[in-house]
């Protein structure tokens, strides 16, 4: 019994942990360049070395160590650009690296000595990809097998942190900058944080022509677009009208003027829009390299009742799907991703997502009947954006 409570003192007299410090905003955003880049050199390698591994003669082992050594620094880039914006918290991303790094080179002077089978394990090293998909358990820095996984697991990874970067930023878990207003007649009370190369002034209101960032730009053209009212109020139906006024005296919207945030980069945008009952938000990169370049966006919530918020998100899914995403839905929610295209072609598809995210606002409550969503998805890619008017359902 003594001995019991006297482990309860020893327990109770240890020091508070002290919590890891986390990266700033802006450490996050260098790490994340640093991975994005890295990536950039390491498939422009990768694609050189599977070439070279078939080729043979006297220099070839000597060429070939020379690449490994260039691929074996740019991986290293991406796993120290990847702690680097988590706070050093996947060591055992680098202790794969070091693993794979070992093996590369036993067999590379396998390879050297002549021994036929070793340009097979340098491959295997190297090219095979088990870690393929991102949402399954196994997608742990520990299972990477070669060059290929870590690759794969510090991009996916470095990208689902930007994704997620605007909620940390609003429960203070990371230090924010400095808050810049969008000088915009648009009812959006939208404020930029700038990483760096984003914007051309920090006056704060910042004209919208002093939107440097390229995926920001082609976003707000979008959101903005001249043919897009956001003036006055959406026709409804009736049914749809009282269903909203019940829904507001329920939970009234606490938050419908809430800040608009987006955290602006040359090459990167996070936007975070809360208006009203519904919640959307992009993250999205572009940049040289096709592979890198993406398009995340969400969609979440209504004011009307449930089916006819999951109407609207089925009108948004056929939109988006025509336009080439990778869609998923969950109900009311839609996820969507656009992935590895060129830029020209994402900031147009970026563009289009501004003007689809300001079209179905408010467009739950004229979701009737289950042939609207097709109706004014097909009025949306015609490029009649105008409001329908008129009241659908008759209801009295």
């Amino acid at each position: 019994m003594r001995t019991l409570i006297e482990a309860f003192k020893t327990f109770f007299r240890r020091p508070p942990k002290v919590p890891a410090e986390q990266p700033s905003l802006r450490e996050i955003w260098r790490g994340f360049q640093q991975v994005m880049d890295a990536n950039h050199q390491v498939l422009a390698v990768m694609d050189e070395l599977e070439g070279r591994l078939a080729a043979s003669g006297d220099g070839a082992a000597t060429d070939l160590r020379d690449r490994l050594a260039v691929l074996d620094h740019q991986v290293l880039k991406m796993v120290e650009g990847l702690n680097r914006m988590v706070g050093g918290k996947w060591p055992a991303l680098e202790a794969a690296r070091a693993r794979i790094q070992s093996a590369l080179g036993a067999a590379l002077q396998a390879a050297a000595a002549g021994e036929a089978a070793a340009r097979g394990e340098l491959a295997n090293y190297l090219l095979p990809l088990s870690l393929v998909d991102r949402r399954h358990p196994n997608f742990r820095p520990e299972n990477c097998r070669s060059y290929h996984d870590i690759i794969r697991f510090a991009h996916e990874t470095a990208k689902r942190v930007m994704f997620s970067l605007m909620d940390r930023v609003e429960q203070g878990q990371v230090p924010a900058l400095r808050l810049l207003k969008l000088d915009t007649p648009l009812p959006l009370n939208l404020h930029l944080i700038d990483l760096g190369d984003g914007l051309a002034s920090h006056t704060s209101p910042v004209p919208p022509q002093d939107i440097l960032s390229v995926p920001m730009r082609a976003l707000w053209q979008g959101i903005s677009h001249p043919d897009i009212s956001w003036a006055g109020p959406v026709p409804v139906s009736m049914g749809g009208f009282l269903h909203v006024l019940g829904q507001t005296a329920i939970r009234p919207p606490e938050r419908f003027w809430d800040k608009t945030y987006a955290i602006v980069g040359a090459n990167y945008v996070n936007y975070a829009c809360r208006l009203g009952f519904h919640f959307q938000s992009v993250d999205s990169y572009i940049g040289p390299l096709a592979d890198n370049n993406y398009i995340n966006f969400t969609f979440k919530g209504g004011a009307a009742d449930e089916l006819r918020r999951i109407r609207r998100i089925h009108l948004i899914a056929q939109v988006l799907t025509h336009l080439d995403f990778e869609v998923e839905i969950h109900q009311d929610m839609i996820r969507a991703r656009y992935r590895k295209q060129p830029a020209p072609e994402t900031e147009a598809r970026l563009n289009l997502l501004g003007r689809l995210m300001a079209y179905v606002r408010q467009m739950d409550m004229l979701m009737s009947d289950d042939s609207v969503p097709q109706v004014l998805a097909d009025r949306f890619l015609a490029g009649h954006y105008e409001r329908p008017g008129g009241d659908r359902e008759g209801e009295k």
